[in-house]
C-alpha cells in the first residue's frame, strides 16, 4: 500500500483575480521564517486589486509594482548579502502584509519520491540527529501532497516555513535536512529548503505539459487527461481501451474485463471482500503484489436497467480499474478512498450485469477491503447490495503491472507539477535536489531524456543557473550472480549520463548504502553528506570531485581492454582489498555480457577475458542489487556503461 493519501487530492483551478482582495498580497511561499536567496535579484510577486500600486520593503530596499488587469504583480528585490532576520512588507491601498523573521542565504528545492519524502524520525541515527537539530538558520517548507489539472498559482493546502529544532525536524525530509546540515559546516550561511515530494511518483507527473510535449510521445495521454478534467466517465472509457490494447500486446489471456456469467464459475470464490487478499489464508496470495481481478453479477429487470446508477465499491488498495458489462467506468489510484462511479443510462442491461474490478497492489496489503457499503444504487433509490458473491482470478506474470492512467497522481502526467511545483513560482533558488527513479525502472530507456527534460523545465521556472543534484538509485532487489539486464541499472546509468551531460548538474552515488530487501534504505545521513559534497564541488567550487571516479574512455589493445578514470580522490582501490568485482565485457546484443577479470593500474583498470576481442561495451556494477567494491580514497565508483574504442 502506498503512503497515506490526503483527502481532496484533486483540484481544479479557481479564478484567482476575483478573490484577490481576500488574500494576502504576497504569494504563498512568502511566509514567516522564509529564507530568500542571497547575492542575486530576488523575484517577489503576489495579487491585489487590478491597477493598484504595491509597495515592497525589505531591510533598506524599497520597490514598487503595479498590478495588471487580473490583479497580479511582480517585482524584484535587489541582491542581498546573507544575514537577517528581516521583515518583508507589502502594502497596497489600505492592505498591508508583513512577513517576519526572514533570513537571506541559499535556497534549495528537494523533490522526488519516497526516499526524498522519508522522515528523519524513521532513519538510522535519528535520535541523535533530532536531539542536536536546534538551528534557527536551517528552515524548511513542506508542500502538501496535491494534484491539479491546471497550473496553480496558489498551494492547494496551507504551507509554512519551520525552523530546525527537535520539535520540527522529526517530520522533515531526512535527505533534505541532512544535506543542509552538512553543507552548512562548509558554507556558513542560512539555508532554506522547500520539500515537494510524493512517495511512489514517477518523473512524468513532476514535469510540465510543455516539457513532455517537447520530448514527444505523450500528447494522446495529455488529451485523455484533459478529457478527465471535463468528463471522468468518458476518460475512463478511453483509458479502458488503452488498457485492453496493452493487455493484448502483452499476451494477456482472454478478456477478463468482459468475463461472462457462465465463465465466472471458473474463478475462485472470494473468502471475505472486507479483508485484503493477503489475509485470506491463501498461500499464493499471502505475499503477492500485482493485479487481482474481482467479479460479481447483478440481475436487473428491464425497468431497473433503464436507469442511471452509482456503483460504490469501498476502498481498494492500491489502484482499481472497474468495468461494467465490459466497459470501463472508473479508475482510482488512492488506497484509502472509497470508490463511487457514476453509470449513465444505457450502461446497465436487463438480466445479468457483470461488475469487474482489476485491483492492482503495488506493495504490502492489497485488494478490496474495509466495511464500507458496497452497492449498486439505481437512480430511483433502489440499492442492490454487493457485499457477497464475489469471485477472483489471479493473472499470469506477464500482465502484472499495467500502464497507469494519465490522471493517476503518482503514475500519470503533469498534475504534481501543476499543484506542487508551479505555485512555488519563480522563487530564487541555488539548486534542486532530486531523489527519484525507482518508479521508472520499467522504462529506463526513456529516463535520460526525461531527466534532462525536467532540469530544463524547472530552469524555465527558477532560472537558467539552477543547479541540480541527483541521487543515483541505491542497490535494491535481486543480487545478481551472473550478468543480467536490469531496469534499475538502466536508470542509474541514465542519471549518471544526464548529470555528466549538464554543466550545472552532479550526482551522488548510493550503490553501497542500500538494502536488497528494502527499497527505503535507512541511512539517509550518508546520502545527505554525499549530496553536500556534490554541491560543494559543483556550486561552491571546492577542490573536490563531486561524485567520485568517472570513466572517461575504454580502449582495446594487446588483448586487453583498459578503462581510464578521471576525477579521482587518490588512487583506485577496492573497499575490501580483494580483486575488483562485477566488471563485464559486452557485445551489441542483449545477453552478450560476460564477467571479466580486472586488474588495478593507477587511474585505470585493465580487463581481460575471452570476449575482449569482440566487446563493444564495458559495464560495471550492473544489476538490481550488485555487490561492488571499486572505490577511490573517499567514494565508491558509480555503476556505469561505456563504449570500447
Amino acid at each position: 500500500m502506498r503512503q497515506h493519501w490526503l483527502a481532496g487530492l484533486i483540484a481544479l483551478s479557481l479564478p484567482m483575480a476575483a478573490q484577490a482582495q481576500d488574500k494576502p498580497i504576497l504569494a504563498d511561499v512568502f511566509r514567516d521564517h522564509a529564507v530568500l536567496q542571497r547575492d542575486r535579484p530576488v523575484p517577489v510577486w503576489g495579487e491585489a486589486r487590478p491597477g493598484e500600486t504595491v509597495t515592497l520593503s525589505f531591510g533598506s530596499a524599497r520597490v514598487t509594482a503595479v498590478t495588471d488587469a487580473s490583479g497580479h504583480w511582480r517585482t524584484e528585490l535587489p541582491p542581498q548579502s546573507a544575514g537577517g532576520p528581516y521583515v518583508l512588507t507589502a502594502s497596497a491601498g489600505a492592505v498591508r502584509h508583513t512577513v517576519s523573521d526572514v533570513l537571506v542565504g541559499d535556497v534549495f528545492l528537494c523533490s522526488g519520491q519516497s526516499n526524498m519524502e522519508w522522515n528523519l524520525k524513521d532513519t538510522l541515527g535519528a535520535a541523535e540527529q533530532i536531539a542536536t537539530s536546534q538551528n534557527p538558520t536551517i528552515r524548511m517548507m513542506t508542500v502538501q501532497k496535491m494534484q491539479a489539472f491546471t497550473p496553480q498559482s496558489h498551494f492547494l493546502a496551507p504551507t509554512e516555513w519551520q525552523t530546525a529544532s527537535p520539535a520540527t525536524t522529526p517530520n522533515w525530509s531526512a535527505v533534505c535536512y541532512n544535506f543542509a546540515r552538512d553543507l552548512q559546516t562548509h558554507v556558513n550561511v542560512p539555508i532554506g529548503l522547500i520539500n515537494a515530494s510524493w512517495g511512489g511518483s514517477k518523473i512524468q507527473p513532476w514535469m510540465s505539459r510543455a516539457a513532455l510535449q517537447k520530448i514527444g510521445g505523450y500528447q494522446a495521454d495529455l488529451d485523455v487527461l484533459d478529457t478527465y478534467a471535463a468528463d471522468r466517465s468518458q476518460a475512463a472509457q478511453v483509458y479502458g481501451q488503452t488498457y485492453i490494447r496493452w493487455w493484448q500486446a502483452a499476451g494477456g489471456p482472454g478478456t477478463p474485463w468482459a468475463v461472462t456469467p457462465q465463465a465466472l464459475s471458473g474463478w475462485a470464490a472470494v473468502p471475505d471482500v472486507s479483508r485484503n487478499f493477503e489475509d485470506w489464508g491463501i498461500q499464493d496470495l499471502s505475499e503477492y503484489n500485482g493485479p487481482l481481478w474481482y467479479a460479481l453479477t447483478v440481475k436487473l429487470t428491464a425497468e431497473e436497467a433503464k436507469q442511471g446508477a452509482t456503483l460504490s465499491l469501498g476502498a481498494i488498495d492500491d489502484i482499481d480499474l472497474t468495468f461494467v458489462n465490459g466497459v470501463a467506468v472508473g479508475y482510482t489510484s488512492a488506497p484509502a478512498d472509497a470508490r463511487h462511479y457514476k453509470l449513465a443510462p444505457g450502461a446497465l442491461k436487463a438480466g445479468d450485469n457483470v461488475i469487474v474490478v482489476q485491483a492492482v497492489d503495488l506493495w504490502a496489503k492489497g485488494g478490496m477491503f474495509g466495511d464500507a457499503v458496497r452497492e449498486l444504487r439505481l437512480a430511483n433509490g433502489t440499492a442492490k447490495p454487493l457485499q457477497s458473491g464475489w469471485r477472483y482470478w489471479q493473472p499470469p506474470q506477464n500482465v502484472r503491472f499495467p500502464p497507469t492512467a494519465p490522471w493517476d497522481p503518482t503514475g500519470g502526467l503533469i498534475t504534481l507539477h501543476q499543484a506542487m511545483i508551479a505555485p512555488i513560482g519563480p522563487y530564487a533558488l541555488t539548486g534542486a535536489l532530486w531523489y527519484q527513479g525507482e518508479s521508472n525502472t520499467g522504462e529506463a530507456a526513456k529516463y535520460e531524456a526525461l531527466m534532462a527534460g525536467l532540469m530544463a523545465d524547472w530552469r524555465q521556472q527558477f532560472g537558467p543557473d539552477t543547479a541540480f543534484l541527483l541521487v543515483q538509485l541505491a542497490n535494491f532487489g535481486t543480487i545478481p550472480t551472473a550478468p543480467v539486464e536490469s531496469g534499475w541499472s538502466g536508470v542509474r546509468e541514465a542519471q549518471r549520463r544526464a548529470a555528466l551531460n549538464d554543466k550545472r548538474a552532479a550526482y551522488a552515488v548510493t550503490i553501497d548504502i542500500g538494502n536488497p530487501l528494502d527499497i527505503h534504505p535507512r541511512d539517509k545521513l550518508t546520502v545527505g553528506k554525499r549530496l553536500s559534497r556534490a554541491a560543494q564541488s559543483l556550486i561552491y567550487k571546492a577542490p573536490l570531485s563531486p561524485s567520485g571516479g568517472v570513466p572517461v574512455e575504454a580502449t582495446r589493445a594487446n588483448g586487453q581492454v583498459t578503462v581510464r578514470f578521471a576525477h579521482l580522490d587518490g588512487a583506485l582501490k577496492t573497499s575490501d582489498g580483494q580483486v575488483a568485482l562485477r566488471f563485464e565485457l559486452c557485445g551489441e546484443g542483449v545477453g552478450s555480457c560476460q564477467y571479466a577479470e580486472a586488474r588495478l593500474a593507477g587511474d585505470a583498470l585493465v580487463l581481460s577475458g575471452p570476449s575482449v576481442t569482440t566487446a563493444t561495451r564495458v559495464r560495471y556494477c550492473w544489476g538490481d542489487s550488485p555487490v561492488c567494491n571499486l572505490t577511490d580514497a573517499t567514494l565508491p565508483v558509480s555503476p556505469f556503461e561505456i563504449a570500447v574504442k
